[in-house]
């Protein structure tokens, strides 16, 4: 072979080793784990329904057509309109009235969020798990190689549907989701949960199911029908930088005391966490009626640290035992058709204590920028274990938080 045609050779063989070797490393920086090239998949799945540009090959397609960018813009707007308003001043707001740590232990408790990933993150980015709960099924990864573009095409217009409530409210409709999650397409939390994530910034490693440990049943099941299987998820996930691994536990759960009876492992899982952070915030008040009162115990037992606004728990009970609290914002009238929760006794303290600012609305107080009844409260129980001591921080603010006095009244 003559010379020439050795080096054009040699040429274009170190050519294509250099180019194999610029994909891989592109390739391999876009696995969140060496071993777990199945999440790079589901990462750019991830990407790609948030309006982000994929890295999968098989997505690239999609996303050069007409109708994902008119998607991504819609999305990236969105976003950047959360963004500014609401999660800026949120996450400052965090650092000095909060902690920039994971207040008590390292686990938060977020009953009846949904697939509400983005405040529990934005309030708490230290703590290293989740567990959230609520009627909404978990459903499945979307599967984007196995559409076509028509149904490509619809399943980003459901995306858009299923997050319109969140971005307009920053909370999402029960009612709203039992249809905008049960598509042909879009099916389930667990496509907001990784929207959620791939928005936020953070590597998807592992989705897999959440299985309990059997227990005794409390509740006898009819002959010939099946028994409740209580179904959960867990979504592992890093942040940029970090090494540590943290993970999302989802479970779809009716918590009122006649649908926790059909799943006694619910409320032991609850009481095995230990000392808590909790996280509510439109919780449609579900925690004030009598028939919750199992799932409020138990959280009242397990939480240490407590952010929440006035849909939480009721004042009331932490008032009978002894909370500190720290409250931000002005409480009024619930909007409808919430209005017979009103709490005298929260009423009464906001009047006592001259509340801290709330420079971003929160809850349900979204609908009108006059409305000014948005309220946190920030709250420590007492006597906490020498560990969940260590850990905590209290309150911060105006200083002028207020010790609420135990009393021997039975609250119901």
């Amino acid at each position: 072979m003559p010379q020439n045609n050795k080096s054009r050779l040699a040429a274009l063989v170190a050519a294509f080793f250099s180019l194999f070797a610029v994909f891989a490393a592109q390739a391999q920086s876009l696995r969140t784990d060496l071993d777990l090239g199945a999440q790079w998949k589901v990462n750019s799945t991830a990407r790609l329904i948030s309006g982000l540009p994929p890295m999968y090959p098989a997505h690239i397609e999609f996303s050069e057509t007409e109708a994902w960018k008119e998607h991504s813009a819609y999305m990236k707007a969105a976003w950047a309109k959360m963004s500014e308003k609401q999660v800026a001043t949120m996450t400052a707001w965090r650092d000095s009235a909060i902690s920039k740590t994971c207040p008590v232990g390292k686990t938060v408790l977020y009953p009846f969020s949904g697939p509400d990933f983005f405040n529990a993150y934005w309030l708490f980015p230290d703590c290293e798990t989740f567990v959230m709960f609520g009627l909404e099924h978990i459903g499945d990864v979307p599967d984007i190689e196995a559409m076509n573009e028509r149904q490509l095409v619809r399943m980003v217009a459901d995306v858009r549907t299923a997050t319109t409530d969140f971005f307009g409210r920053n909370y999402f409709i029960t009612e709203n989701m039992s249809r905008q999650l049960r598509t042909a397409q879009l099916r389930g939390v667990v496509p907001l949960f990784m929207i959620s994530m791939a928005l936020s910034g953070v590597d998807i490693l592992r989705i897999r199911p959440y299985e309990f440990a059997p227990v005794a049943r409390t509740v006898a099941v009819p002959k010939g029908k099946p028994m409740r299987q209580l179904k959960g998820v867990t979504i592992e996930f890093r942040a940029p930088g970090s090494p540590t691994i943290r993970r999302v536990h989802y479970f779809t759960v009716d918590a009122t005391d006649r649908g926790l009876a059909h799943y006694p492992e619910f409320l032991a899982f609850i009481r095995s966490l230990g000392t808590t952070t909790t996280f509510i915030k439109s919780a449609s008040y579900l925690l004030h009626g009598n028939e919750f009162r199992q799932i409020r115990e138990a959280l009242l037992d397990a939480s240490g640290y407590l952010v929440q606004d006035d849909s939480g728990l009721p004042y009331s009970f932490l008032e009978a035992r002894g909370w500190k609290v720290q409250l931000y914002g002005r409480y009024g009238v619930p909007i409808p058709p919430f209005q017979r929760a009103f709490q005298a006794s929260l009423d009464r303290a906001y009047k006592s204590q001259l509340s801290s600012p709330l420079p971003f609305t929160f809850g349900y107080q979204y609908h009108d920028a006059r409305d000014e009844r948005s309220n946190v409260l920030v709250g420590r129980r007492p006597l906490q274990t020498a560990q969940a001591e260590a850990t905590s921080v209290e309150p911060r603010g105006n200083g002028k938080g207020i010790v609420l006095r135990s009393s021997t009244k039975r609250v119901h």
